[in-house]
């Protein structure tokens, strides 16, 4: 698949914005009533870096896979295991989702801190 750099760059912004929504979403539910301009831009900003760091790494183990009959090998035929690799390809909207939950409930976690 050929790819352009303004392509890439949609992607790379399609993702950190998913993972802005889950941010701004967890923000708002947890400071219901304290709910600001800066506290919102640090769930955001922290839930969207960890959405694209951890799609970075799918990316990356999705790139190492072997395949076989069209099917993934636990093991590359140069003996490397791939069990871990596979789980992390197979799994990336799931780890993703909660890289940016783990984020941003610790940003707001440290800022809470702050505060009290």
């Amino acid at each position: 698949m050929f790819m352009t750099t303004g392509f890439a760059m949609s992607l790379i912004a399609i993702k950190f914005l998913m993972g802005s929504l889950i941010g701004a979403a967890l923000t708002a539910l947890i400071f219901r009533s304290r709910f600001g301009r800066k506290l919102a831009i640090r769930g955001v900003l922290c839930a969207g870096v960890a959405f694209l760091l951890m799609s970075g790494i799918a990316g990356w183990a999705d790139s190492h896979a072997a395949f076989e009959n069209g099917q993934r090998m636990n093991v590359a035929p140069w003996g490397e295991d791939l069990r871990t690799r596979n789980f992390i390809a197979e799994h990336e909207i799931v780890l993703c989702v909660s890289a940016s939950v783990i984020a941003t409930v610790l940003a707001m976690r440290l800022s809470r801190a702050k505060h009290v």
